[in-house]
Formats: C-alpha cells, structure tokens, sequence
C-alpha cells in the first residue's frame, strides 16, 4: 500500500513539474566568428515553436526577442502544428510581433511542407494562412535565398526545404545526391557569410559538405528528454543519441546551431530540456 502511495505521489509531482516546465523557456547565447563577417550581427532564431505561447498574448517569448534587439531574426520551420489549424492565428499573430522588431525570415519545417501539398485537407487553409505571413514582409525562403546588407556586411541568406520523406520514422532516407546544389543552383557564393536555414539536422554533414558557413536549424526539440552531460535519448525520427540535438557543432568549415525550440507536440514533455530562444553574435575574428 504504501508503494502505492508513493507512486500515486510521484507521479502527481512529475505531471506537476511538466506542466509549469511547458510554461519555461530559456535565452541561449551563441558565438561565430568569421573572417567574413566585418561587423557584429546579432541574429535571433525562432525553431519549432508549434502555436505555443507564453503567456497572455504570448507577452513573455514577445518582450524577450524585443530585449535581444537582433538585426535579423531566422526561423527555420514548424511554427505550426500542420493539422490543428484553429491555432494558425497564434503562429500568425507571432510572426506579426516578431516582423516589428526585424526583418524575418522563414523556411518550412515538415509541418508546413506536409499542409502546401494539394492533396492536403488542410492546404486552403494553410494558403490563406501564408498569405497573411507573407503580408507582414516575411521573407519565406523554400530551396530560395536573398542578400541581405547588415551592419556593412553583404550576409547570402539560403532557406532549404527538403523531401518529406527525408523526415520518415523509423529509418534513415538520405537527401537526393547533389541536392543542395541542384535546388540552389550550385554553391554559396565565396566571398560572403552564407547562412542556411535547414529544418533537420540529421543532414547537418550535407549541409556543411555543400558549404554553407552557419546551418541553423530546429526539429529535435532538444529530443524531448535529455540526460544531462548526454544529449538526447531519441530523436523524433526515432534514432537512439542522435548526433545533432541541440545546441553547437563546428564540422570542417561551418558551425551548426541547432534549436530545441519552443514548442511540443504529440508528446508534451520536456524533461531536462527547456525551451529556447537562441541568439546567434556573428563577430569578425579577435
């Protein structure tokens, strides 16, 4: 009986600390130095938020961007849970904050890549909900990319979606050869920082490999629960102690930073993991 009682309480104090964890995010800082960068670049990325605000209005993720005073804010995908469209407008209402305080830009995550196919009972939907993204000024950028001047330096901006089968469970489908090359029409231009926003990180080595000089990119949501001085225990594509969970890997040539992001779905827990929101100082060498 009492190894019941224990348990029954137990279990009341897990729900408990899952339930305000949900409401906690963090403000992760990053360094890249570069001898392309010129000038610092202070850049925010926003990953895999899912329609999850943090409190009223989303007041509390809002203040907090606005108090990094970045120069460029990068989203790398799933800003939507692709079947719950009731909760596009909270997504909607964030980009509307977020383009006030700079320039965003965005490329899809498997959630809005899975709603923009034709066959999708949420495609209109979802159209009409880009629609108004695209009316704030954000940049939505899928195998596009655009120059953008910050702060006297010319940064190439690259926004990669990929094949949704490359997102199936279970197994590993890599990406098409040369596809990077293919859909961006070969490779990043020399002379200036090229960033790449990349929802999975499973092809972190591909992306490095094409040469991209910063990959940011989400979708592991840090593997939902972490064992610390570890990493993640699985990843949402169901792979034990995957390579890139979260936070900064240096591969040859490029720095990959990879979010855990700020939301959940399906499995609304994180443990040893808390939501963040990550910004990136691009700096010159010393």
């Amino acid at each position: 009986m009492k190894i019941v009682i224990l348990i029954i309480i137990l279990t009341l104090c897990y729900i408990l600390w899952q339930r305000q964890e949900l409401k906690k995010f963090k403000v992760t800082n990053y360094v890249v130095t570069s001898s392309k960068v010129k000038a610092p670049v202070k850049l925010l990325l926003v990953s895999d938020y899912h329609c999850h605000p943090y409190g009223e209005k989303n007041e509390r993720l809002v203040e907090a961007a606005k108090r990094e005073e970045p120069d460029l804010i990068l989203v790398p995908g799933d800003m939507i849970v692709s079947a719950y469209t009731d909760r596009y407008q909270v997504a909607l209402d964030f980009f509307r904050e977020l383009s006030k305080i700079a320039p965003v830009y965005f490329s899809n995550g498997n959630h809005e890549s899975r709603v923009e196919l034709p066959e999708s009972q949420y495609y209109e939907t979802y159209l009409a909900y880009r629609g108004e993204v695209e009316k704030l000024g954000v940049r939505i950028l899928n195998n596009q990319n655009e120059s953008v001047e910050v702060n006297d330096n010319t940064l190439q901006i690259y926004g990669l979606e990929i094949p949704l089968d490359c997102y199936a469970k279970g197994k590993v489908v890599p990406l098409p050869k040369r596809y990077l090359e293919q859909v961006f029409d070969g490779e990043p231009e020399k002379g200036r920082f090229s960033i790449l926003l990349a929802h999975n990180p499973m092809f972190c080595e591909d992306y490095a490999a094409w040469g991209a000089d910063l990959i940011v990119s989400g979708h592991t949501h840090g593997g939902l629960i972490r064992i610390p001085h570890v990493g993640s225990i699985i990843s949402p594509q169901f792979q034990f102690f995957p390579k890139y969970d979260a936070g900064q890997f240096q591969i040859d040539n490029s720095t990959a930073i990879v979010s855990k992001g700020l939301g959940t779905h399906t499995f609304h827990i994180r443990i040893f993991d808390r939501a963040e929101l990550a910004a990136i100082h691009l700096r010159p060498p010393v």
